[in-house]
């Protein structure tokens, strides 16, 4: 009888973040189709049991048995796309192949967006792990050209979509329909952004309206910790990440979703629910960009009170149109090419 082939998924697991989470699970799915057994380590027991997948604490003895390895997704590439700039899962791969455990062992770097970098450190990790992979899928174009302007060779670099717009094709899950109205609007440890004069104004307009509709909107957080709109809107449906299982019907049910992250937008653009961002992170400007919708997205450094005012008229009263039909089934195809990067 042949050895299952095993496969290792590097990534920000421990963070328990729904983004990344969903990436890893995409990518999970992919290989086992291919026939691998899949290891994502500091993946979440529940999440493991649900996909099926091996679950475990630490990297320990995991590249030494593994076939491929499989790097991202998200903000990897980047110190600049989470609440405090780092790089430390590149570092994993980077200690693996100068100890020796990781070995001649593939690898393959997928659905990443790239740059820019704030510190040496994380260029240099990029550079390094790029070097190393056989080929580096980034999801947006940004993210190429960042990783071409580091010297990484041109005919390494594939450039596709975010590996989330294909959620519906990967995971096994029924809408639980709301036909609420989604507000996630988590920021408060990000630190650039608290320059803006309007924020508190901002935050506080949110909080009444979330009040005063309560019973119409769900107030939405990425991670386990509860909404940070949530004293001001008491009674108001709470729903924040916890397991894949138990989110994603949840948030496929929505009607319409105003979100400061990414793969929120993301995920319920892939269940064709309108989406609109005061933003925390440029990576979120470049995929409303991607779906030719960048007049749904704003900087929220610089966003306004009218800003959030207007995006909440429209996100009541949005609906999916045939010109987002046609661009979310030309980027599943350009999503494609980077779940097809690992074999």
């Amino acid at each position: 009888m042949t050895d299952i082939r095993q496969a290792l998924i590097v990534g920000p697991y421990r963070a328990k973040n729904f983004g990344d989470d969903l990436v890893g699970a995409i990518f999970a799915k992919h290989l086992q189709r291919l026939g691998y057994g899949v290891s994502i380590p500091r993946l979440s027991e529940a999440n493991s049991a649900w996909l099926g997948t091996r679950y475990a604490e630490d990297y320990d003895g995991l590249f030494e048995t593994a076939d491929l390895v499989v790097v991202g997704g998200g903000g990897i590439m980047s110190d600049t796309s989470g609440a405090k700039p780092g790089a430390s899962y590149l570092q994993i791969v980077s200690d693996a192949a100068e100890s020796g455990a990781l070995g001649d062992t593939p690898v393959v770097v997928s659905s990443v967006g790239a740059g820019p970098w704030l510190r040496e450190r994380s260029r240099n990790l990029a550079r390094t792990v790029s070097e190393r992979a056989s080929a580096v899928g980034v999801r947006e174009q940004e993210s190429y050209d960042h990783l071409r302007g580091l010297g990484v060779a041109e005919d390494k670099l594939v450039l596709g979509a975010d590996v989330a717009l294909l959620t519906p094709e990967y995971l096994d899950f029924a809408a639980s329909p709301s036909r609420k109205l989604g507000l996630q609007f988590d920021v408060s440890a990000f630190e650039d952004v608290q320059g803006n004069p309007e924020l508190p104004a901002i935050v506080e307009t949110l909080g009444k309206y979330a009040r005063k509709r309560r019973k119409d909107v769900i107030l939405v957080r990425n991670g386990r910790a509860r909404s940070e709109i949530a004293p001001a809107a008491p009674g108001a449906e709470l729903l924040s990440y916890t397991t894949l299982q138990d989110f994603l019907p949840r948030l496929a049910g929505m009607r319409a979703l105003f979100t400061s992250h990414l793969h929120l937008a993301i995920t319920s653009y892939s269940q064709r629910i309108p989406t609109y961002s005061l933003y925390v992170r440029e990576k979120t400007r470049r995929f409303y960009e991607q779906i030719g919708r960048p007049e749904r997205a704003l900087d929220l450094k610089t966003a306004t009170v009218n800003d959030l005012q207007r995006f909440l008229a429209a996100a009541e009263t949005a609906e999916w149109t045939d010109s987002d039909e046609a661009t979310l089934q030309r980027l599943r195809g350009e999503s494609r090419r980077l779940v097809d990067l690992l074999r």
